[in-house]
């Protein structure tokens, strides 16, 4: 288990003082090395050598200062087994290597899971993936559109193949944050059958580092806000139009990219599009109040007429009563399975890192983009406080669009799917798939006559 410490006032104090301290045993004077703000380096001087037993990190450094593609291909040459982790401001991704080449991939980035690339794909459609989804975990959506017939075998595997190709790509990709080299046995059964070259995929990665370079020249990271200069003019792909709707001057270009369930090169092709066409702008600070409301666009992007208030028999506009809306129910009901998910991991002896994992997540804005969710975390019990979710749907009524119950409940149904994902990797079959039934029946009970 890592231990987790923060900087406070400068001191580095444990998170947690009750579990055993990685420290314990090491003396000595250590160094404080100069190295990027995402990484912390100590060296104990004079140097007293030993080692320890893997998993251990045995490399780690600033992505920002070395060519990871420099790295990826070291490890191919030297036929390397292990894992490379990194950790960047578009989420922490790894890959898996064996001999040399790579046997697996893994994202905590919503546009890398398996059920955003089959559709990206057009091997099914959003409405396939979620009833794939119906009492399964997410982490099965593969096994359980084949189950059903909606794909194919030989069609996951393409899929798989290319969801491992593009967190290969991210990571290469990345400029920002640090990555660590894990000296660790691959597991076989935890990976998909699958074995891609390393030297092909880094050849593939070339174009597109060519191409980030080019976007880099105006857009230098993703952590810069995107506003609207104008709408759209009907010409717009069908990407550039979807993310051109979200633009709102308070998301960053990685916002949008979890928004819009795009990968950080993806997002980032696309905004710099809506910058050349003249539809957007950039700016290193959110806007505090939003420019208007959106407008409404049609499928073909162009703007939908507003439609009129009803008006009386004085002519003048008869305010429409607002439909009575009470949320409860759904917190309640989403609540006593975020309880139950936690209390299955808590038989693990892991619900402190997987309560602390969901919380990271949710402050990312990587389980949904509603703003329902925003300032909220996860008590130690898995639950999210009621009251400030209630008082976070009403402050956030407007957003929510003509049916913000709706809107609502997808916001934890994301929440869930992400919490399901999570305990189903801590998990056995047979636990992981009791949780998932009862997870089902409480689930219905939402359901309308």
């Amino acid at each position: 288990m890592t231990q987790r410490f923060r900087i406070d006032a400068g001191q580095l104090v444990p998170e947690d003082r009750q579990s055993p301290s990685p420290l314990a045993g090491r003396s000595g004077t250590y160094a404080l090395m100069p190295t990027a703000p995402d990484l912390l380096v100590f060296a104990r001087g004079p140097s007293e050598g030993g080692t320890i037993a893997a998993p251990r990190v045995v490399l780690s450094g600033d992505a920002g200062g070395f060519p990871l593609s420099d790295l990826m291909a070291f490890l191919s040459q030297s036929r390397w087994s292990g894992i490379i982790r990194v950790h960047s401001p578009g989420g922490e991704r790894s890959v898996t290597f064996r001999d040399g080449e790579v046997r697996g991939a893994s994202s905590d980035d919503p546009a890398d899971r398996l059920g955003e690339v089959l559709v990206r794909l057009g091997y099914v459609d959003r409405t396939q993936v979620e009833a794939a989804l119906k009492g399964q975990p997410p982490s099965k959506v593969g096994r359980a559109l084949v189950e059903k017939g909606f794909l194919q075998a030989h069609d996951l595997f393409k899929c798989v193949t290319h969801q491992v190709s593009e967190i290969f790509h991210a990571i290469v990709l990345c400029r920002e944050g640090s990555f660590f080299l894990i000296d660790q046995p691959v597991d076989e059964k935890a990976s998909h059958s699958i074995q891609l070259s390393t030297q092909s995929l880094l050849m593939d990665s070339i174009r597109k580092i060519d191409e980030m370079a080019h976007f880099r020249k105006r857009i230098p990271h993703g952590r810069l806000y995107v506003a609207r200069k104008r709408g759209s003019d009907g010409k717009l792909e069908e990407d550039e139009d979807r993310v051109l709707g979200l633009l709102d001057g308070r998301r960053t270009i990685l916002d949008l990219g979890h928004a819009a369930r795009l990968s950080e090169f993806d997002i980032t092709k696309v905004v710099y599009r809506l910058l050349e066409g003249g539809f957007a702008s950039l700016t290193d600070k959110p806007l505090l109040v939003p420019a208007g409301p959106s407008p409404v666009v049609g499928p073909t992007g162009a703007q939908a007429p507003a439609t009129p208030a009803p008006v009386g028999t004085t002519g003048r506009p008869v305010a429409s009563a607002a439909p009575t809306v009470d949320p409860r129910p759904v917190a309640r009901v989403f609540n006593f399975i975020f309880r139950e998910i936690r209390d299955e991991v808590a038989k693990q002896g892991m619900d402190r890192e997987f309560i602390a994992a969901a919380n990271a997540a949710l402050s990312g804005q990587a389980l949904s983009s509603s703003p329902v969710l925003e300032g909220l975390a996860f008590q130690s019990d898995g639950s999210l406080a009621e009251p400030k979710l209630m008082d976070a749907f009403e402050r956030h009524r407007a957003q929510l669009g003509s049916e913000p119950l709706a809107s609502f409940k997808q916001a934890l149904s994301d929440v869930m799917f992400f919490l399901l994902f999570q305990a189903g990797e801590l998990l056995e079959s047979r636990a992981d798939e009791d949780l998932a039934r009862r997870v089902k029946e409480l689930l219905a009970t939402l359901e309308g006559p």
